[in-house]
């Protein structure tokens, strides 16, 4: 979908909305339309979020300087990699290599980078000297670091794993590292099991304490080798899954023209995504509201924090001017891109002025939810991506494509989190279907078989 996402540990892009005029239109015509109190809130929203801005932008000033530039000379070329020294070695970036790579892909979850670089993908994680290539481990001699915006990778492990996917020799001597196929090429003697669900270690063809620890110095004259008898880390066994069904209590949410209210609609798709996952111990399903109660916006976001949710999915139906407009559309946290995006984003916004007033987040806070959300971003893409489709192909109802939006109850979440907009209350045909039961069962369907293609694809 065009959408890059970086890692916790470089600098993100942290603004929710976008600056265009059009855009700040629309914020200060909802602003216009609220009393008193909630005009004071907003305005206090806005004062922090654009201060939270600021001081990212200040810490991006500071960003990693580089120490030198080390040449690569392969057999298609020479690649340049930004260095910094620590502790006498050398050490380049993630960001660096994806300068190379034709893919790149962060998992929030499992804290991995993994970038593609000649057809091969590389994972690499923070604090950690073990390194994955194309389904066999290495371990590099000392560990990635993690500082301030940068994940840094030691180089000359790295060049060495390069030349070994390649079955050449590397030369260091120049100044520089040369690609050779002169001379005998050393490879790991580990292969991995391929059979295996996860990363798994072989043992190796000659014995451990056969192996000569490690020198300090990065700079050897062999690839770096696999290490036996390290288990890898386990698969995660165990989801929670936080269910939100929108609306509720005093907040009616949309109605169709025979009166059918939104608010009951979700509750019964929200029960029965839950039932889809009852008998599978590889999921905890939770909903924020399981009868007819008002639920602040925040409060349903701080429900998932608080229980350390794997997943957020807020399920709502949608409503437009345009009577025509119809299908199910699975929404993001991202600056909405359209008018439509915009208008579902302020349609469901809406609740928060039934809420009391109340002490909204601290400066800190906003910070440190704009960091950890962007994290998030491209998983959450993925996973609107995944449920809009199943939703689509399981109740036979057009898809309208996913798309970012700016939703106070997505703001907030640290997990992968998406609005579910089942069908068009507003379209005579989808309120139809809406009103049948059967109809609402194969959209919750949709939504758990969108959950576990996602979980599925998630890398070790």
């Amino acid at each position: 979908m065009g959408i890059k996402i970086m890692p916790n540990w470089r600098r993100t892009s942290l603004c929710n909305f976008d600056s265009s005029g059009e855009e700040f239109t629309h914020l200060f015509f909802v602003f216009a339309l609220t009393r008193g109190v909630h005009r004071r809130k907003f305005i206090t929203m806005l004062k922090r979020r654009t201060l939270s801005i600021m001081l990212i932008f200040c810490a991006a000033l500071f960003a990693l300087e580089f120490d030198g530039s080390f040449e690569v000379v392969t057999p298609s070329g020479s690649l340049n990699f930004g260095f910094v020294e620590r502790g006498g070695a050398r050490f380049t970036t993630t960001d660096e290599i994806a300068k190379y790579s034709d893919n790149r892909f962060y998992s929030a979850i499992k804290r991995k980078e993994t970038l593609s670089i000649g057809g091969e993908s590389y994972t690499f994680s923070p604090d950690n000297q073990f390194v994955t290539v194309a389904g066999r481990t290495y371990e590099m001699p000392i560990a990635t670091i993690v500082t301030g915006n940068a994940l840094l990778v030691p180089l000359e492990s790295f060049i060495e794993i390069m030349a070994d996917r390649a079955r050449m020799a590397v030369d260091f001597s120049g100044g520089k590292a040369v690609f050779t196929s002169e001379g005998e090429v050393q490879r790991p003697a580990i292969q991995p099991q391929p059979t295996q669900a996860h990363e798994e270690l072989a043992v190796p063809a000659a014995p451990v304490a056969e192996k000569k620890p490690p020198e300090a110095d990065v700079q050897q004259d062999k690839p770096s080798e696999v290490v036996a008898d390290t288990p890898a880390p386990p698969r995660k066994t165990k989801w929670f899954i936080m269910i939100d069904p929108g609306h509720g209590g005093k907040d009616p949410g949309a109605s169709a023209k025979d009166g059918t209210r939104e608010k009951t609609l979700v509750l019964d798709i929200a029960k029965k995504v839950a039932e889809a996952f009852k008998g599978d111990e590889r999921f905890e399903v939770q909903l924020t509201r399981d009868d007819d109660t008002f639920i602040p916006l925040q409060k349903r976001t701080e429900m998932a924090n608080s229980r350390n949710a794997d997943i957020f999915v807020s399920i709502h139906c949608n409503a437009a001017r345009n009577k025509d407009a119809r299908g199910t559309q699975v929404f993001f946290l991202a600056p909405a891109r359209s008018d439509h995006a915009r208008a579902t984003a302020a349609l469901e916004n809406s609740a928060i002025f039934l809420e009391e007033p109340t002490d909204s987040m601290d400066v800190l806070d906003f910070i440190m939810a704009d960091v950890i959300q962007n994290e998030f971003l491209r998983e959450s893409s993925r996973l609107a991506v995944l449920v809009e489709e199943s939703i689509a192909r399981d109740a036979g109802i057009p898809a309208r494509g996913p798309a970012g939006a700016g939703f106070y109850v997505l703001n907030g979440c640290f997990m992968p989190a998406i609005l579910v907009e089942a069908a068009f209350l507003s379209n005579v045909e989808d309120a139809r279907l809406l009103a049948q039961e059967s109809f609402r069962q194969r959209i919750a369907d949709g939504i758990a078989d969108g959950l576990r293609e996602f979980i599925r694809e998630l890398p070790e």
